[in-house]
């Protein structure tokens, strides 16, 4: 996305919730790092380098079912895929 682009989307947002721009800047930087955090926490959990019960400590029993149910679906499919 062009520079350009970012400033009218925060000068959007900041007129829409009436917030000032750094305020919309903070909240996205916020929940940049909050997304990336997580992302990263499930790459450790499925490359084994943290257990189940950490991973659940940290992103929810919710979450890892969800991963879980994902990595066991891809698993099917190229399970599925070599024996075709």
């Amino acid at each position: 996305m062009a520079t350009d682009a970012v400033s009218d989307h925060v000068r959007e947002l900041a007129e829409h919730h009436d917030i000032d721009e750094s305020a919309v800047i903070q909240r996205a930087v916020e929940t940049g790092v909050e997304t990336l955090y997580r992302n990263m926490l499930v790459r450790r959990y499925l490359a084994d380098e943290i257990t189940r019960e950490e991973a659940v400590d940290q992103l929810g029993v919710e979450v890892v079912e969800e991963v879980e149910s994902a990595r066991d679906a891809v698993e099917e499919d190229v399970e599925w895929g070599l024996h075709a």
